[in-house]
């Protein structure tokens, strides 16, 4: 054997046992921190390629990564798919050349194969189909929908318009939260422009746990609906005004009476009526000079034959004769024609939604208290109500704060009244005496000193027996019995005595006595006077005197010896 194997084997036999375990560990950990490394260094790093993925989409996809033979996980219930990092994109650049992943239900894909041989009938259901399968997946964008499902009914053509029909649509959502009403009307909606002739309100939506998310309403219920939500915003806002004003004014008030000694209610008449208002005004007088938008002249002069006796606007009067003669009648006509620029005026009008129209305020105050002791000493509290100066300073604050407006025949009233009641004012303490006003004027501090006295009778003393009574036997049980001193005294003698000896002296002492009387003398030693008894005793006494009392420690001063003795025969 190789000598430096022989001399390695003999160094770890000759090692303590703790020593061996410690090596052994040691190996066991750098062995295992180099397989973890070793492992990890090659380990390969998978990546999410899909997530969220449907039954029949994952089941296509690994039946494509298995003919590729490329490494994959399934996470989830088979819903992600895991594949080596450095090829997640080319996975998906390879699925998406065969359109996959499709979804749940079929698109437009179903067209991509032409069969001739296809019926009318066939056509119809398979365009259908592909309009509701698109749709599901355009509502699966949602990040709110796990899985859509969408059924339209295409209604039959009629050749009568009368009895023309228009489609409906129901869809069912499973979603992973819930979807907000703005986002449920938006789904209505896009099925509803994607399908011809299609409106929202033949429209249902529903989820999987049976809500009705959102159903198609009539004209009339939109009407009442919209009328009852437009009747609670209003009275929110009249709310709301009356409750900020009412604050205003109390906290004003209550800041100068004192806290919880004003209170302010407030009522608010408003029209909320609105109206839309244009007009257009011409006025000719409203600016001072005048401007002319156009003006035309018309002037005619000339002369005109005329027949005599015949009547003319120049000679009316015909003369005497046969009528046979002429006469020149001289014409001269002129017309002018004058346009004015007139003011125009455009005004819109708007009425807003909420008009105040009268506005009523009601405070109340608290008035002052005076506390005044009688002749048999009790203190009296007396109400004095404020003064009219005050009154109509605190008056003159409210119409201030509240915005009076005397054209809408505004109201305030301002009174101060005792928060107290009544029947508190002015009652007088009866008088006690005897026991009655010594448990008011010290019932407190008695029933606290009982509570003391009985807090240390029940809990205390109890206590403080059991702990005494405890105490006394163990200190009696740690001093020693009189036996006991005695021999310990006489111990002490018999030890300054034996230690005086020499070892002849100490062993020919112990020969004397009996075996019996030698073993309790040896237990009853000291530590100094047993270890010069022990210095004196040969090995093998002493290897017996160990034998005797402990076994374990006897055994390993035998191998100490041993190895002592191996060590002197090599040196």
């Amino acid at each position: 054997m190789n000598p430096v194997v022989e001399q390695t084997i003999n160094i770890y036999k000759e090692m303590p046992l703790a020593r061996k375990i410690l090596i052994g560990l040691v190996i066991l950990t750098m062995l295992g921190g180099f397989t973890a490394m070793f492992i990890w260094a090659n380990k390969v790093e998978y990546k999410a390629a899909y997530t969220g993925l449907n039954e029949e989409d994952a089941a296509v996809i690994v039946e494509k990564l298995k003919e590729t033979r490329v490494p994959y996980r399934l996470e989830s219930g088979g819903s992600v798919i895991m594949v080596p990092a450095a090829q997640v994109y080319d996975v998906r650049l390879a699925m998406a050349k065969d359109g996959i992943p499709k979804g749940s239900g079929v698109g437009y894909e179903i067209f991509d194969k032409t069969d001739f041989g296809t019926t009318e009938f066939v056509q119809k259901i398979n365009k259908k189909r592909a309009v509701q399968g698109e749709l599901a997946r355009t509502i699966r964008a949602f990040d709110e929908v796990k899985e859509a499902r969408v059924m339209i009914v295409f209604p039959k053509d009629s050749v009568f318009v009368e009895e023309t029909k228009k489609p409906s649509a129901s869809i069912l959502l499973e979603l992973k939260s819930d979807l907000s009403d703005d986002k449920v009307a938006a789904v209505a909606h896009l099925v509803a422009s994607a399908v011809e002739d299609l409106t929202p309100k033949l429209v249902t939506i529903v989820d999987t746990t049976g809500r009705i998310l959102f159903e198609g309403k009539s004209e009339d219920e939109k009407a009442r609906i919209e009328a009852r939500n437009l009747a609670d915003s209003q009275y929110k806002y009249k709310m709301r005004y009356e409750t900020t004003l009412a604050e205003r004014i109390q906290t004003m008030l209550e800041r100068i009476v004192g806290k919880d000694k004003a209170i302010v209610r407030v009522t608010a008449e408003m029209d909320f009526s609105t109206s839309n208002t244009n007009e257009e005004i011409y006025d000719p007088f409203e600016r001072e000079t005048t401007f002319v938008r156009s003006k035309q002249i018309l002037a005619e002069k000339g002369q005109k034959q005329v027949a005599d006796g015949t009547p003319s606007s120049v000679n009316p009067i015909v003369p005497p004769g046969d009528g046979r003669g002429q006469t020149m009648e001289m014409l001269d006509k002129k017309n002018d024609t004058v346009n004015y620029e007139l003011s125009r005026r455009t005004k819109q009008t708007v009425k807003p939604m909420a008009v105040l129209q009268r506005l009523s305020v009601a405070a109340v105050i608290d008035g002052k208290y005076e506390y005044k002791t009688d002749e048999t000493g009790n203190r009296m509290k007396n109400y004095v109500p404020r003064s009219q100066e005050e009154m109509q300073q605190f008056n003159d604050i409210v119409v201030k704060a509240m915005g009076f407006n005397e054209t809408r025949q505004d109201q305030v009233s301002m009174e101060s009244f005792p928060f107290a009641s009544i029947d508190e004012i002015g009652v007088r303490e009866p008088e006690l005496k005897g026991w009655r006003a010594v448990q008011k004027e010290y019932g407190r501090t008695i029933a606290n000193l009982f509570l003391v006295l009985l807090l240390f009778l029940l809990v205390v003393r109890p206590i403080v027996k059991t702990v005494q009574g405890i105490r006394t036997p163990v200190d009696e049980e740690m001093l020693p019995s009189p036996e006991e001193l005695a021999l310990l005294e006489g111990g002490m003698d018999e030890e300054s005595a034996f230690m005086k000896m020499d070892d002849d002296e100490r062993r020919e002492y112990l020969d004397a006595m009996s075996p019996a009387d030698r073993e309790a003398f040896i237990d009853q030693m000291s530590n100094v006077e047993r270890q010069a008894y022990l210095d004196g005793l040969k090995i093998a006494e002493k290897a017996a005197y160990y034998a005797n009392r402990d076994v374990n420690k006897t055994a390993n001063i035998i191998k100490g010896w041993l190895s002592e003795m191996e060590e002197e025969e090599e040196s």
